[in-house]
């Protein structure tokens, strides 16, 4: 019994020294660290709003021109845009609140969900600018395009010439029942 307390207490010594040298190898939180993330996610946030404004505009114009394909493609990647840029501002004030307890795990944390929401708005700008601009409007329009190419050395004769129509010659079956006379 006693080995078992004694191994208890040299255990417990060593975690709590261990412990002292991990508290102290942890560098102490950096308030212009905390106020260059803000700065930093801040911009991204204006950046989506300015991307999400132009989305709209994209949507106007898609509109116009009547092709529902692109108003489809346009609206699709907008409203995906305009969720993430609700979710960037619902992380950048917790990103504030990090940052006034001067919590520098947790402000990185919230950074890093806003740079997330803004690369992946970033990527959905590409997809709406690719959305079937005015160039692509009028170049598919349902119709196939059919390209003949006849070869001069095929004979120009109608194969079907000097033959007579022949209509089908039909009679009507005998009765296969004794008893229906038609």
């Amino acid at each position: 019994m006693k080995r078992q307390y004694l191994a208890m207490m040299i255990g417990a010594c060593c975690l709590i020294v261990a412990g002292r040298v991990v508290a102290e190898d942890a560098p102490p939180t950096d308030q212009s660290s905390i106020d260059s993330k803000m700065q930093q996610s801040k911009n991204f946030i204006d950046k989506m709003s300015a991307m999400v404004s132009e989305g709209f505009s994209e949507l106007e114009d898609a509109r116009k021109s009547q092709n529902i394909n692109r108003v489809n493609c346009v609206n699709d990647a907008l409203t995906t845009m305009n969720g993430l840029k609700r979710l960037a501002d619902s992380n950048f004030t917790a990103l504030q609140e990090c940052a006034s307890r001067r919590d520098g795990d947790c402000a990185e944390h919230e950074y890093v969900k806003v740079s997330i929401a803004f690369n992946k708005a970033e990527e959905l700008q590409g997809q709406l600018k690719g959305c079937g601009g005015p160039a692509v409007d009028g170049t598919i329009d349902g119709r196939p395009y059919i390209e003949k190419n006849i070869d001069k050395d095929m004979p120009d004769i109608n194969p079907t010439a000097g033959l007579t129509d022949l209509g089908p010659q039909m009679e009507v079956p005998p009765s296969a029942s004794p008893f229906f006379k038609p």
